[in-house]
């Protein structure tokens, strides 16, 4: 399986079914809470209704900052954050649905799900897109810098047998090079 790309970047733009968060500053009263409906527009007091599907974070508060200037506020600044649903399931302790922000990393996700449910060990987590294509993704990523829709899928598969008892392996094969390495000079020095 390929490994996902990852941006360096948040590579989230937004789509019908994210829940956005405004703040305007020194104007707390157009502060909102919104879902982006399934025509691709949420409403923002002040402004009315824009369409939001397609833009990133930042093409959005440049875009309010605009509206809110020409409308009514004078020098606005306003800051925008998002969440979105993604699904986890698998070798996790709670699967479900979790609303994630795109600074939220895979690992910080999986431990929202209580964390693994079988022995310990780095997860190995999937990322399986709505077209059925399949991509390992690194633990330590952050989700908004991978391409991650709604009606995609995280699953958490569940660890080898050799990975969950690396250690005791190690240990074990520690022990068998030592006896081995005993007996061959207990049979040398009889000779």
């Amino acid at each position: 399986m390929p490994m996902a790309p990852v941006a360096a970047t948040i590579v989230w733009r937004i789509e019908d079914g994210d829940l956005l968060r405004t703040k305007v500053f020194r104007s707390p009263d157009l502060n909102v809470e919104v879902a982006v409906g399934d025509n691709g527009t949420a409403y923002f007091p002040g402004v009315g209704r824009i369409m939001v599907r397609g833009l990133t974070l930042d093409s959005l508060e440049a875009l309010l900052n605009q509206r809110y200037a020409s409308a009514v506020l004078r020098e606005p600044a306003v800051q925008v954050t998002m969440q979105r649903d993604v699904t986890l399931y698998g070798q996790v302790k709670i699967p479900g649905v979790y609303a994630v922000d795109p600074g939220t990393t895979l690992l910080g996700l999986v431990a929202r799900a209580g964390g693994s449910s079988s022995a310990a060990g780095a997860p190995d987590v999937s990322l399986e897109k709505a077209d059925g294509l399949r991509y390992r993704l690194p633990g330590e990523a952050r989700l908004g810098s991978i391409d991650l829709h709604h009606d995609d899928a995280l699953y958490m598969a569940e660890s080898s047998i050799i990975v969950r008892n690396t250690a005791t392996l190690y240990a074990a094969s520690y022990v068998v090079t030592i006896i081995s390495t005993m007996v061959s000079l207990g049979l040398i020095l009889s000779r």
